[in-house]
């Protein structure tokens, strides 16, 4: 199975291997390049979808034909007939037989024993030879039920083994299938991964250019003009920040206390941040305390790559957050700390992946 696989195997398994360098070295500095935006982030982002399509279709075009070799071999191996094993019925029966022939000799030879009579003496003599015999022929039959027993033993470990391999083709086969749907499904998820950085970086935050100075009125014809609060500039797209991020379930990266699951929601309203987090963590063995942590937060965006937040969590005690942008668009690094309470989770730094 190994060798048939192995060399159905190779071409394709190199057409998606080359796929896969491509996609990778496509650009290597996009996502780094988004956060200044413009009409180019897009065009990349564009090519480098392709190739991530291009690289998703090879690999599912191969597991979905090793899917289908592999179902092909399970298929002629259940269909394959093992030899059927002899039954072992009649060399009951004529066990049996024999059994009741020498139980009747030896009735006949104890009924002629005393008789004096030489044709009956010869009789019994007869009989002697008769018993003898099928003691022999007993013997045969016994030797030859313990080798039908041996072979059919045999045959039934084979028929199991068969019905294993069969098992492990099957299993295979819908392993194959599985992966090659995930594969579908994560084509289509980093195709829309580069649809979002292209919007995303079509939406990067511009300063306003500056408005003439408004001519005084007079007091008298109207009210002063109310003041205009001043723009809130970042210097990434807000869309790094803002949105539903969760901790991943594989992978995770963390320092302290290690997540079990967070789930974080961060609004934006005319420059002003708010938001929810909610988690659960690991708890080192034999530390009591509770392990779920829930705060809401608030504050303005700055002028400044990392963006601080004052918190409060359910239980009252007040402290701070960090959200910090990650190398890649949908990466954010959530730093936090509050005050301290016994038994609560007071401090944590994760890094969180867009929904």
């Amino acid at each position: 199975m190994l060798a048939a696989l192995c060399a159905f195997a190779q071409t394709p398994r190199d057409d998606y291997r080359t796929a896969y360098r491509n996609w990778r070295q496509a650009d290597a500095t996009l996502e780094s390049d988004s956060g200044a935006g413009g009409a180019a982030i897009g065009e990349r982002a564009n090519r480098v979808a392709a190739a991530a399509t291009q690289y998703g279709a090879a690999r599912s075009a191969f597991l979905n034909a090793m899917a289908a070799d592999v179902g092909q071999s399970a298929s002629g191996l259940a269909n394959a007939a093992l030899a059927v094993p002899s039954p072992l019925e009649s060399t009951k029966i004529l066990a049996d037989r024999v059994t009741a022939e020498l139980a009747t000799v030896g009735r006949d030879i104890e009924t002629y024993a005393s008789d004096a009579d030489p044709g009956i003496q010869q009789l019994r003599q007869a009989l002697e030879r008769e018993r003898l015999a099928l003691g022999a022929l007993s013997g045969a039959i016994a030797e030859r039920d313990k080798i039908a027993g041996a072979a059919q033993d045999r045959t039934t470990a084979a028929d199991q083994a068969h019905r294993r391999a069969s098992d492990g083709y099957r299993d295979f086969t819908a392993a194959l299938k599985q992966e090659a749907a995930q594969i579908d499904r994560e084509t289509a998820a980093w195709t829309a991964y580069y649809q979002k950085l292209a919007d995303g970086a079509q939406r990067a935050i511009e300063v306003p250019p500056p408005q003439p100075a408004p001519i005084p009125p007079s007091i008298k014809e109207e009210p002063p003009a109310r003041a205009v609060p001043a723009p809130f500039v970042t210097p990434l797209p807000l869309l790094r920040y803002t949105g539903a991020w969760v901790y991943p379930t594989v992978n995770g990266l963390y320092h302290g206390p290690q997540p079990e699951f967070i789930d974080l929601v961060v609004h934006e309203d005319n420059g002003r941040a708010n938001g929810t987090l909610f988690g659960r963590f690991k708890l080192a063995p034999g530390v009591s305390g509770d392990a779920e942590l829930r705060f809401d937060f608030s504050g303005d965006f700055k002028n400044a790559r990392n963006q601080t937040f004052a918190l409060e969590t359910s239980d009252g005690a007040k402290g701070t957050m960090d959200l910090i942008p990650g190398p890649a668009f949908n990466l954010l690094e959530v730093n936090f700390q509050t005050e301290a309470r016994a038994g609560k989770i007071r401090q944590g730094n994760f890094v969180l992946v867009k929904k």
